[in-house]
């Protein structure tokens, strides 16, 4: 019944016949490829929540929508088989609805997020070549979603309206890896279990409104997310301890209760093995030398 849920609540998010006010976006997954002791990654990258126009089963549309904005990622081995990892995550994002469900006319709706998120975990290599790497992590995080909307209601009157909320996150991450002899390559399946809970909320949407926008009850519980991605590196034999990163991701409600959320998100990035960078240069340096 949870599997079907969750699949339904995907549909849910492009058919839903309220105006979308989005609750939740997804973060970039963070898979360091660490096999021994020293190890490390830190990375940046451009993410993007899939957005774009759009219209919902009353014929409103949702033009300019825009979720976009930056993950930056690090994770250390502090041994052979245990590491630490912190996330921080930032979204700026744009919705401009026209001929709305309720009772506005036309709004420009903003979104500003933030998150930052520790984690520990443990790794392990399931072959003497290090080729298939097995990891899991755990951790939390805090962050806050401003969303600000802006418009005409259909008397032609300005309005405005405001929903600020911290948050807090729980995850548990399981990876598999595969990666081809020197690091050139690197394919990874993952999953990640969220639980997101809502706490603080500061807002002047009526009663109404929040009913209409799903954001009447998202203090009351934690809400869960489901989010598998897929994560592919490209290394370089001349720039060890640099890579290339993509990833795409999804992300689905796993509950009965809805709420509005972004359910991708497609990551691009540079992943910095600051050691192995730095070994590569000397040895490059030493061998001009010869």
């Amino acid at each position: 019944m949870k599997t079907i849920l969750a699949v339904f609540s995907i549909v849910i998010v492009f058919t839903n016949c309220s105006n979308p006010r989005y609750a939740y976006s997804p973060t970039a997954h963070n898979v360091p490829i660490l096999a021994k002791k020293g190890d490390s990654k830190a990375a940046v990258y451009y993410s993007n929540n899939g957005a774009s126009g759009s219209s919902d089963g009353n014929g409103n549309q949702y033009n300019k929508n825009s979720a976009q904005g930056a993950d930056l990622q690090g994770a250390y081995a502090i041994t052979n088989n245990i590491a630490v990892q912190a996330n921080y995550y930032l979204r700026s994002e744009k919705t401009n609805s026209t001929n709305g469900s309720y009772n506005f006319e036309n709004s420009l709706i903003k979104y500003k997020r933030n998150l930052f998120e520790v984690g520990a975990g443990y790794f392990t290599t399931f072959d003497k070549n290090d080729h298939l790497l097995f990891q899991v992590y755990a951790g939390a995080g805090l962050g806050k979603t401003k969303i600000k909307e802006t418009g005409t209601d259909y008397n032609q009157l300005p309005f405005n309206r405001y929903y600020n909320t911290n948050l807090t996150k729980f995850f548990l991450e399981p990876s598999i890896t595969f990666r081809t002899s020197k690091e050139i390559f690197a394919a990874t399946i993952t999953t990640r279990a969220s639980v997101i809970r809502f706490r603080k909320i500061q807002t002047n949407y009526t009663y109404d409104e929040k009913q209409d926008f799903d954001l009447d009850s998202l203090d009351r519980y934690g809400v869960v997310f489901f989010e598998p991605s897929f994560v592919g590196s490209f290394g370089f034999n001349k720039l060890p301890g640099l890579r290339v990163e993509v990833q795409a991701g999804l992300s689905v409600l796993f509950q009965e209760s809805f709420i509005d959320y972004r359910p991708f998100n497609f990551s691009l990035g540079l992943v910095f093995d600051i050691r192995k960078l730095m070994k590569g240069q000397v040895e490059e340096t030493s061998r001009s030398g010869h």
